[in-house]
């Protein structure tokens, strides 16, 4: 069964008016909103699986979709804005960027120590 995630025509959201089970069959007829992963197409959906799956950890990610560290970032940032949030940008500050390629093993404690260190 393909997954309708807006209107086809203009991408507007959907509002469900009828609902049935598929093993009973019994319907359920109103008027609902889909949850907030409803705006998602089935590839975002997928991205999410893995990136949950992994825990967060980005290089697994990669690992298991195959794709680079800039790949993952950007489909990552672009998940979070459709979620209506602000996603971060740990380049703008430089001890964030430290923590976080420390956080990602870009760079070691002793590299990110020294790298802080140095920051006024």
């Amino acid at each position: 069964m393909k997954e309708l995630t807006c209107c086809p025509y203009c991408k507007g959201d959907f509002v469900i008016k009828e609902v049935e089970c598929q093993s009973c069959k019994t319907q359920i007829k109103g008027s609902f909103s889909a949850n907030r992963f409803h705006m998602f197409s089935p590839e975002d959906l997928l991205f999410i699986e893995i990136f949950l799956k992994n825990e967060g950890n980005i290089k697994l990610v990669e690992k298991d979709l195959g794709v680079s560290y800039p790949t993952v970032k950007s489909r990552l940032k672009n998940i979070i804005k459709t979620l209506g949030y602000q996603a971060e940008d740990h380049n703008a500050n430089p001890r964030l960027k430290i923590l976080n390629d420390l956080s990602e093993s870009k760079i070691d404690v002793k590299e990110a120590i020294k790298s802080l260190g140095g920051l006024k």
